[in-house]
């Protein structure tokens, strides 16, 4: 009898279990660490450009550094986007750099039509929660001809996003994208999502002010795409996210 597959995921072991939390842990620890000293330093504009490219640089260096060399090669390539029809959960930093990009990187005639799709989205998603969202069905904002116009400043969160079966994204694309039904590589989704918290540590520790809550990526851009000064006035605790912020599922109890 043939061998059967070895298994893409297998069960860990307990010991195995507590190195991925005391690397998670560490990792999160050192992303608020680093947020912390760059906002000590330039609680800025030019402070929170910082903050980000580090926490991207940072995310990519440490899935590298853990990315097990027998692990199977992801799926994701160029112009596949079944993962682009979710709510992706973003910092405050992240909208602004998103923005800084569409309106100054992208050429004008294709930033006119991502604005349209933006502002269009927007009153479709604001305030669904993830699994509505994924119901409709309908793709990103950013997408164009089926490739991101935002690649280079994409959020942590979809930087993360990546998958060993293209099939079973489209499966799960086609019903909502329930737990489980993509299975993630695991170096990059435990460097990106502990990244991705140590940064809301850190920027929560920093900028005690702002409202560091998650928000939703396109409802978040578009505020500040129409709040005058927006990085300005959220250093300063005002309110330039109303309605942006991301609606979680509630968890199931007994």
């Amino acid at each position: 009898m043939a061998d059967s597959p070895r298994p893409l995921i297998a069960l860990l072991t307990a010991e195995q279990r507590r190195k991925e939390e005391d690397l998670s842990r560490g990792l999160r620890d050192a992303e608020a660490d680093a947020a912390r000293r760059i906002l000590a330093k330039a609680p800025t504009h030019a402070g929170l450009a910082e903050l980000i490219e580090n926490a991207s640089w940072f995310a990519e260096e440490m899935t590298q550094k853990f990315r097990d060399p027998k692990s199977p090669p992801v799926a994701c390539k160029e112009g596949c986007y079944w993962c682009c029809y979710q709510n992706v959960g973003i910092t405050a930093p992240e909208a602004f750099r998103i923005v800084r990009f569409v309106m100054s990187d992208i050429a004008a005639d294709l930033r006119a039509g991502v604005l349209e799709r933006l502002h269009r989205l927007d009153q479709k998603v604001r305030g669904s929660s993830q699994l509505s969202r994924a119901k409709m069905h309908v793709p990103c904002a950013f997408l164009h001809e089926g490739r991101c116009t935002v690649y280079a400043v994409r959020p942590l969160a979809c930087a993360e996003a990546t998958s060993y079966d293209a099939d079973s994204c489209k499966r799960a694309q086609r019903i909502g994208f329930p737990f489980g039904a993509v299975i993630h590589e695991k170096a990059r989704l435990i460097a990106y999502l502990a990244v991705q918290r140590g940064l809301l540590d850190g920027l929560r520790d920093a900028l005690p002010a702002a409202d560091c809550a998650p928000l939703e990526l396109t409802s978040a851009v578009v505020q500040v795409l129409k709040t005058s000064d927006a990085e300005e006035l959220w250093l300063n605790g005002g309110n330039v996210f109303s309605g942006a912020q991301l609606i979680r599922e509630p968890e199931k109890g007994c």
